[in-house]
């Protein structure tokens, strides 16, 4: 271990990060896996975390290493190395600014990193990582295959998303790079942390690739559904404000003819000239004509109605008529 140890004080030389173990300063992140080639914000609260990026910011290269916080742990409790997944990026700290009790951070995901020993605990957590071999591509005509279909679900996903700025719209379409591209998805991307650090541990550009097309297939159905959805809710809106508009129209008509509030002598006078176009017996014509007020039918055109005559005087059977 004296050999390969780095003093806290001695910065990650580029020697180091071309394949020799070396010591850096681990970042937990929580629900979110940070991918090579990519730069995200990031916002630091926790003291442990705090005093790993001072000690990141106090070397030459301002290296700390990200690793994910597994999902079954819970953010209430300290994260030990336990805690975290084997496998992480090495950034680089672009950017830093602190509000109150909170570090603001700019970082550049460099290489993926792969932990081969936790060396501290406290006040923050330290690791010995190396950075494992680039990946390879087993089969180039698959891999380019692979990434055309992959560029042609962007193009399906971009469709139903207008609100994607312009330039990460030329990013995705025009990387030439199937690993860049599968990394940048990943870092857009809602997948979560297991499928995030799926990608993030592929050992291939096959494997990384597929599993881009996979879970971006996914993603794509998921966000045509949701646009389908959305389209059929605004029109089921729209279909009862425009009859809750001709409802209030008809109740100021109404209103305004002495018809009342609920359009009862309106509905009354309709069924009346019904009634007088029917040919019906006349001491049935006259019971219902009596009591046409209490009558709640469902009258439409052309439909056989059944009218009930139970309260009309002077008759106890009940009779189908076509109105």
């Amino acid at each position: 271990m004296a050999d390969e140890t780095t003093n806290p004080e001695t910065p990650v030389t580029t020697q180091k990060r071309e394949g020799q173990p070396f010591e850096i300063p681990v970042l937990p992140l929580q629900n979110t896996t940070l991918f090579p080639d990519t730069m995200v914000p990031l916002a630091v609260g926790r003291p442990a975390s705090i005093a790993a990026v001072e000690a990141a910011l106090a070397s030459e290269e301002k290296l700390i290493g990200c690793i994910s916080v597994r999902p079954e742990k819970t953010a209430d409790e300290d994260t030990k190395p336990a805690d975290l997944f084997e496998v992480g990026t090495l950034v680089m700290i672009k950017r830093m600014e602190r509000v109150e009790d909170t570090l603001h951070l700019i970082v550049q995901g460099t290489d993926r990193i792969r932990v081969q020993q936790w060396v501290q605990e406290e006040p923050f957590m330290r690791a010995r990582v190396q950075i494992p071999p680039e990946l390879e591509v087993g089969n180039k005509e698959e891999v380019e295959a692979t990434k055309r279909n992959v560029q042609s679900l962007i193009q399906q996903a971009l469709a139903y998303l207008p609100q994607v700025p312009p330039e990460v719209r030329l990013i995705v379409l025009g990387a030439d790079d199937p690993a860049r591209l599968a990394y940048f998805l990943g870092s857009i991307l809602s997948l979560g942390v297991e499928k995030e650090q799926q990608m993030l541990e592929a050992n291939t550009v096959d494997e990384l690739m597929h599993l881009a097309h996979e879970f971006l297939a996914r993603e794509v159905e998921i966000i045509r559904l949701r646009s389908k959805i959305a389209t059929e809710a605004q029109t089921e809106m729209d279909k009862a404000q425009r009859e809750y508009v001709l409802r209030q129209q008809m109740k100021a008509i109404q209103k305004e003819l002495g018809e009342g509030e609920g359009g009862e002598a309106a509905e009354a006078e309709q069924l009346r000239e019904r009634l007088a176009k029917a040919d019906l017996p006349d001491e049935v014509r006259w019971g219902a004509w009596k009591s046409c007020r209490r009558w709640r039918p469902i009258i439409t055109s052309f439909a056989p109605i059944w009218i009930s005559y139970s309260n009309c005087p002077g008759v106890s059977l009940p009779r189908t008529v076509w109105i």
